[in-house]
């Protein structure tokens, strides 16, 4: 998957106000580049709250440039690029108020927003704030700094995209739940929810038994469910759709709020912990610490289904 994370943090309330900017390219799933500007505002007004959010000032852009002296440099990043953002509305809306302010043309582009992602695909989570998203997958960055910001995005994205093993926007779209918004020629489509997963348009429901989508247990239900290791009964995508059809939450990894974790490794009582996945091993970790936490193979994972 290809795809270019930007984060920008504003002088004060006008959207049209960039003091900087993020960028960081990724490319067939690995970060391949990180960029980052200081923005010399065209009013040059900082507001207290926003220095206190991101501590940037008048002071430290005093010999930084105006955005339309870096738009050259910015537009290839952008131009026919899927862009995601963390609250992409904000980011979005800055980008295009700040071409309308300088008179620039916009680029064409299509986006996404990680944090509705975050808030269909983490729901169990308090809230779906790129810290406590990013907190959640084990990631630490400086937070509020536009090139950490863009980065801890692209994060969530790409654990999301490995945790459902999908290569596509298009497919990662459909079983999240979230559009896919569009920018071009002085005007934008926005990038909203379509619901908590959009089970009904996925053509790839028939892979998994009748059978299977008509089972009722409550087992699953209000459970943090982790999955590692491919299944060989059905594919990953219709796995978390079947737990959440059964009431479940799908987490991408093992927590203090996992409940249950299923496992496509066979013989699992005999694998030493070198032997294991990494979530596989923290689960045991949590086990043996007390947590109540069940490990289920594949073919008890079935059990429970039918």
């Amino acid at each position: 998957m290809n795809f270019t994370a930007i984060d920008f943090e504003t002088a004060n309330e006008k959207r049209n106000s960039p003091c900087s900017l993020g960028i960081t390219v990724v490319k067939n799933g690995e970060i391949s580049e990180e960029k980052y500007w200081l923005i010399k505002p065209k009013e040059m007004r900082f507001a207290p709250m926003n220095i206190w959010i991101h501590g940037i000032s008048e002071d430290d852009v005093a010999d930084a440039v105006e955005f339309d002296e870096l738009w050259d440099d910015i537009l290839p990043y952008l131009n026919n690029s899927l862009v995601i953002a963390h609250n992409a509305s904000f980011d979005i809306s800055v980008l295009r108020k700040t071409l309308d302010l300088y008179n620039l043309p916009y680029p064409n582009l299509r986006y996404c927003c990680t944090m509705i992602m975050s808030r269909n695909f983490f729901s169990y989570l308090d809230d779906a704030k790129l810290n406590t998203v990013n907190k959640h997958l084990g990631y630490t960055f400086k937070h509020h700094h536009a090139s950490a910001d863009a980065t801890a995005a692209a994060n969530i994205l790409l654990k999301i995209k490995d945790e459902l093993e999908i290569e596509t926007i298009e497919e990662l779209a459909k079983l999240v739940g979230v559009k896919i918004g569009t920018v071009f020629e002085r005007n934008y489509t926005s990038a909203g929810t379509l619901g908590r997963g959009v089970v009904s348009k996925r053509r790839h429901m028939p892979e998994v038994s009748s059978t299977l989508y008509s089972c009722s247990t409550d087992y699953f239900k209000d459970k943090v469910v982790v999955f590692t290791g491919p299944l060989s009964t059905m594919s990953r995508i219709d796995a978390t759709i079947l737990i959440k059809k059964l009431g479940g939450m799908v987490g991408s990894s093992v927590t203090k709020k996992t409940n249950v974790v299923i496992t496509g490794a066979k013989n699992i009582h005999l694998l030493k912990p070198h032997q294991m996945s990494i979530k596989l091993r923290k689960a045991a970790e949590l086990l043996a610490k007390g947590q109540n936490i069940k490990i289920l193979s594949e073919e008890n994972f079935l059990r429970y289904l039918s």
